[in-house]
């Protein structure tokens, strides 16, 4: 299942861990409002695959093996496989508490902070057991232990603003009192307080940069290929020959009936020219799209970073669709938000092929992020005012007036499938205005379990047809 975080006011965050190997397949679908503002000429497919969407995938380190090759003295690596290795071994440290950030937010907080404060105790201890030795592996080892220091302490700090921090044991805070100490000393000892000094917006952005180039070594390489140019180049070689060819036959036609070259046939000769040329475009682009459809759209190379050894491959499909031509399991598992058959649905799929090489050594963290920024530039705004009472039962009270501003409700579905053979499904409504996300709230998605999937009888599907009828 994915989790989702929001990350500023405009991007949607969507991140899972693949554990296993064989075929992942993910599919969104962004239902846009009634009022259909949304189409392909205001917000064309390509630009929101570039500009709205982030597909990546990094490299996590296995808890036992990590624990395993740091009793062991040969982790000790030349660069680049110590940066791979410390890099994949953090992101695994940070995914699991991510996970424990949701759970403190719900009635598990005591349980989850107490893990916590365990795995960051055992991660510090890990980490600065065997600093290395070379100049350049020494500066990515400050990096992961700097920035190490100051998230473990943020998510202690954000836990301890919690109302429900007060009803934790005392012995448990006194723990925590004593690691952010203990830490403390840590920073002062290797020189590193000047790191975490300036203002808040100062001491964000530099550790922003430093996660950044910690995540540089273990984000798999990108390599985007365009799938259908051979196409389009056959159809315009296709269209060219049927023209000129057709525009040839008639010329032969003139010549044998030996009529003299006019004006008029000669403006008649332009005026076809125009006319391709005005059309052809059109004519190439509808029949690309007619022969690629249901075809995926672009082809991506996943290269294990410095090395580029190729660890999977990524099929992309993105177009903009209505209800009806969905496919028959999301049309059927779709409330009333879904019930309209004019609105435009945003439809992004991907399928991923990992092989059980690429697994053997490293989790892959796969991270979705929807940038809604686009979306929210379509809003119009308005100027709108609403008159109320300052007090709702006194007619006689001051009038206040509240200026309205324009929002628009989205319905984001992720259907994802895995090697296990069945699918699940998540939804999230999301109300959007021209500043920014004002709400995201998870809603029930009323997907078929995992058992209603299995593959049925003959006798079992011909009477769910025939109920049907």
């Amino acid at each position: 299942m994915f989790s989702l975080k929001r990350k500023g006011d405009y991007r949607l965050q969507l991140t899972r861990t693949l554990k296993e190997p064989g075929r992942y397949r993910v599919e969104m679908y962004l239902f846009t409002p009634h009022e259909g503002i949304l189409s392909a000429w205001t917000l064309a497919e390509r630009q929101f695959f570039f500009s709205s969407v982030e597909h990546v995938f990094r490299m996590q380190g296995l808890p036992d093996l990590d624990r395993a090759m740091k009793t062991d003295s040969s982790f000790t690596l030349l660069s680049p496989h110590f940066e791979i290795l410390y890099g994949s071994w953090f992101f695994q440290y940070r995914a699991t508490m991510d996970r424990l950030r949701q759970q403190a937010q719900s009635a598990e907080f005591a349980v989850a902070l107490k893990r916590a404060l365990r795995v960051s105790q055992n991660f510090a201890q890990r980490l600065r057991k065997s600093p290395p030795n070379q100049s350049q592996q020494q500066r990515y080892f400050r990096l992961v232990d700097i920035y190490f220091s100051w998230y473990a302490e943020q998510f202690l700090l954000e836990c301890m603003t919690l109302a429900d921090y007060a009803a934790v044991e005392q012995e448990l805070k006194e723990s925590i009192q004593e690691f952010l100490q203990q830490e403390y000393r840590h920073r002062r000892e290797r020189d590193y307080l000047s790191e975490y000094h300036g203002t808040p917006t100062r001491i964000w952005n530099r550790m922003g940069l430093y996660h950044r180039l910690l995540e540089y070594p273990v984000l798999l390489r990108a390599k985007v290929i365009e799938l259908g140019a051979g196409t389009r180049k056959v159809v315009k070689a296709v269209s060219t020959i049927l023209v000129m060819s057709l525009f040839t036959y008639v010329l032969f036609i003139l010549r044998e009936d030996r009529q003299e070259w006019s004006l008029k046939l000669l403006l008649g000769i332009a005026l076809v020219y125009a006319l391709r040329d005005l059309l052809r475009d059109d004519m190439i682009d509808g029949m690309t799209s007619l022969l690629r459809k249901g075809k995926p759209r672009w082809r991506i190379r996943l290269l294990q970073p410095y090395v580029n050894k190729l660890l999977a491959l990524q099929r992309v499909w993105l177009d903009y669709r209505k209800l009806p031509d969905l496919s028959q399991q999301v049309r059927e598992h779709s409330d009333k938000w879904a019930s309209s058959d004019e609105r435009q649905i945003i439809c992004y799929r991907s399928e991923l092929s990992l092989d059980k090489e690429v697994l053997e050594q490293n989790q892959i963290e796969e991270r979705l992020t929807l940038d809604c920024k686009e979306l929210c530039e379509v809003i119009q705004s308005t100027s709108d005012t609403l008159f109320v009472w300052s007090e709702a039962d006194n007619p006689t009270s001051p009038v206040q007036a509240h200026s309205i501003e324009k929002q628009n409700d989205y319905n984001l579905l992720i259907v994802h499938k895995g090697p296990e053979g069945y699918s699940s499904a998540q939804r999230w409504h999301l109300r959007l205005g021209s500043q920014g996300i004002v709400k995201c709230e998870s809603k029930k998605a009323n997907w078929p379990s995992p058992e209603s999937q299995q593959p049925k009888t003959i006798w079992q599907r011909l009477s769910k047809r025939l109920r049907r009828r």
